[in-house]
């Protein structure tokens, strides 16, 4: 994203194969109207003023983090309130030539003070819109029931990774760690904490995955393990009628990146092999735990598109609802508008509670715009915990405010997940606990 302290001017190179008319978006953030924007190519020009875009990222009223120098350091989020994104259609068209055409865009404003950030210019044949906006109505007519979603009021999450560590002590063996853990006593756990749902992470980091899934080894040859801990915990939550739902963060499956390099500049495969190998192993995924996984929470997926912007989602969602049509999926593109229709739910990676609710179900405005409304918030760890002898991370919320933001999202049915830190016993800090298990007596009433 390119912010603006003032006027300024961006300028592309753009190929096009034909001559042709083209709809123009653009995806920017604003807390200022009337912004002026001017889009050119040859003789041909666009005029935009810009709106105040909205959305739910906003800073955390209770000022700075305790974890300086992380994305929950106050220094990162400090604009937060530009991170509103939305894509917003411009009602000029441009004219392009078959090659190469230089796109300026200019921004007039007064110096002083960030008035604009850009996401992106989106350009869209004229002649392709009809086929477009079918695309979009073929993908918004395969999106799943989210019924229990919409009424679960809230779940937890956990990141459970080969550096989360014990309380105290060495760490052990990631395939040790995942032979160990306590099902049952984990489930009793989320259960104990009122949460209709736990999304536990297959990998993050390194390509771990805590189960025997064949297409995985095939990819990342050691990382998987013999105990099919999915599967085992699926069975100990649904004795007590807790829904699994699966984190992944695709850019490590395969090894999308080829490190070093930033991600948009060194792919490693071809789109169309990696397209392939993401459905190899969601289609494994879906034959081998069918209903026990009820959905997916997929990470970093801007840098995904932008690593390859034509990936077949329509096949990826295929392949992820194999045997399980109503498995859900959400994109995470964070602030960004979503790049896919083909999902069923917003990420909403908030992070902090947001100052103001969704008021309905289906988001109106902002980046998960039409999509089930849904709240990712960190509850206490800055999503994981790998920090050797140490306790886990204070509350951030106590259970009194979150009860008030969890019953007024229920009230719209869009459910709130509470990322929870977990050692590497399965096990939870205890003052956080105490924070869970008063939050169920105030939601649930038990």
């Amino acid at each position: 994203m390119l912010p603006f302290l003032g006027s300024g001017e961006v300028v592309w190179n753009v190929t096009v194969p034909n001559d042709g008319r083209y709809q123009l978006s653009l995806c920017y953030s604003s807390t200022v109207a009337e912004t002026q924007i001017k889009i050119s190519a040859g003789e041909s020009d666009a005029l935009h003023a810009t709106r105040v875009t909205e959305g739910y990222f906003y800073p955390d009223p209770k000022g700075p983090s305790a974890n300086p120098g992380s994305p929950d350091d106050d220094s990162f989020w400090s604009m937060r309130e530009f991170y509103s994104f939305e894509r917003v259609p411009v009602s000029d068209e441009l004219q392009l030539t078959r090659g190469v055409n230089v796109i300026r865009l200019k921004v007039t404003a007064a110096k002083g003070r960030e008035v604009f950030r850009l996401r992106s210019l989106e350009l869209t044949p004229v002649v392709r819109h009809k086929s477009t906006e079918a695309s979009k109505e073929l993908a918004i007519k395969h999106r799943a029931n989210t019924d229990w979603f919409a009424q679960a009021g809230y779940g937890m999450w956990f990141h459970f990774l080969d550096l989360t560590t014990p309380r105290h002590g060495p760490r052990k063996p990631y395939k040790d760690a995942v032979d160990e853990l306590d099902v049952e006593k984990l489930a009793g756990l989320v259960d104990s904490c009122g949460a209709k749902y736990l999304i536990f992470t297959v990998n993050h980091g390194n390509p771990t995955c805590p189960a025997p899934i064949a297409s995985w080894e095939a990819l990342h040859p050691g990382w998987t393990t013999k105990r099919d801990l999915i599967g085992d915990l699926a069975d100990a939550l649904g004795r007590r009628g807790i829904k699994l739902m699966l984190y992944m963060n695709c850019p490590g499956l395969g090894n999308l990146i080829q490190q070093p390099g930033p991600a948009i500049d060194r792919p490693s495969m071809s789109e169309a092999e990696y397209a392939k190998q993401l459905i190899r192993v969601f289609r494994e995924f879906g034959l081998r735990y069918r209903e026990k996984v009820a959905g997916y929470w997929l990470d970093s997926w801007f840098q995904t598109n932008e690593t390859y912007p034509n990936l077949p989602f329509d096949r990826l969602g295929e392949a992820i609802k194999a045997e399980h049509p109503n498995r859900l999926v959400a994109y995470n593109h964070w602030a960004f508008p979503v790049e896919t229709d083909w999902q069923d739910y917003w990420s909403g990676e908030l992070t902090d509670l947001p100052l103001k609710p969704f008021k309905s179900r289906y988001i109106r405005r902002g980046a998960g715009q039409g999509l089930q409304a849904h709240a990712a918030i960190r509850l206490d760890a800055p999503w994981f915990h790998i920090t050797p002898d140490k306790e886990m991370e204070s509350p951030r919320y106590q259970a009194g405010e979150l009860a008030n933001y969890i019953k007024s999202c229920m009230a719209d049915r869009a459910p709130v997940t509470l990322g929870v830190g977990i050692f590497q016993d399965g096990s939870i800090g205890e003052p956080s606990r105490r924070v869970l298990e008063e939050l169920r007596h105030l939601v649930r009433n038990s």
